[in-house]
């Protein structure tokens, strides 16, 4: 019955021929799709279903990946390919991957449990009984045609489609468009934090890059007409309907990376976003 509940929504993970399907999200290295299934299971039932759709339960490598588990909008727990089959913290991927990275929350790792849940919205990873109900996440691989990364340019970081440089020429906001403009892009939006987690990688070596947000009056918009659906403004920097205009950087400051307005005449490094 599971099985057949779920068979279109796992029938688009395993049949998708051009990257992820529609609601899945795609790995940082461009070679697995993650598909949420939102049912709930114990973990050896949801790694039985992973399986019979071409998959395992999702493996997690880096802060990336593990960001864009948690962009669902259903909160909750949800299991994750990993396990402790010894119960002695030694703990392996169902897809045989190694186990080269954790986000375990306090004790998370050491409580007795023997399979492991991501806490969504925090990310946080814990342990818990194999039989314990929850939903999970699937990773099937993305067909070779499509998770090559050869379009992506040689010393760049690609992801969602596009392709992100960091100009480290110090100019205005309006000069850093034109720029990115005339080499057929953009000044960056950002929609998911897994897309600004990889503009904080790029950060290094720089304290603050121009992005493509614009503040009228309170309002942010983005250079390149995308919506806002996603926002990250640093402590205490949330625009105000009576900030006439303003021009958005992202910063990194002692405890954080966010972002903050400044004047748009203000001179600094830019980052790029650029189609494939």
């Amino acid at each position: 019955m599971i099985l057949l509940a779920l068979l279109p929504l796992l029938l688009s993970l395993a049949f998708a021929d051009q990257g992820c399907p529609p609601g899945a999200s795609i790995s940082l290295k461009g070679d697995k799709c993650y598909q949420t299934v939102p049912t709930l299971v114990d973990f050896h039932t949801a790694e039985k279903v992973c399986v019979e759709f071409g998959g395992h339960l999702a493996s997690v490598h880096n802060k990336w990946d593990n960001a864009a588990l948690t962009e669902s909008d259903q909160v909750g727990n949800y299991w994750l390919g990993g396990q402790d089959i010894n119960n002695d913290a030694s703990w392996t991927w169902t897809d045989g991957s190694a186990f080269n990275y954790n986000n375990w929350a306090s004790g998370g790792a050491m409580n007795g449990k023997d399979c492991l849940l991501l806490d969504s919205p925090t990310g946080l990873w814990e342990s818990a009984d194999c039989a314990h109900q929850a939903n999970f996440i699937c990773e099937t691989n993305v067909p070779a045609t499509t998770a090559s990364t050869s379009d992506c340019p040689f010393g760049e970081l690609c992801m969602d489609g596009h392709y992100y440089h960091l100009d480290e020429s110090k100019v205005s906001w309006n000069d850093a468009l034109s720029r990115c403009q005339k080499n057929g892009g953009s000044l960056a939006s950002v929609h998911t934090v897994r897309v600004e987690k990889l503009l904080e990688q790029l950060m290094s070596g720089t304290t603050a890059f121009w992005i493509g947000g614009k503040v009228d009056f309170g309002n942010l918009n983005w250079s390149d007409g995308t919506s806002v659906n996603y926002t990250n403004w640093l402590p205490g920097q949330t625009p105000t309907a009576g900030e006439t205009e303003g021009c958005v950087w992202m910063r990194a400051t002692d405890t954080s990376i966010g972002w903050q307005t400044y004047p748009c005449s203000d001179t600094g490094p830019f980052m790029c976003a650029y189609p494939l």
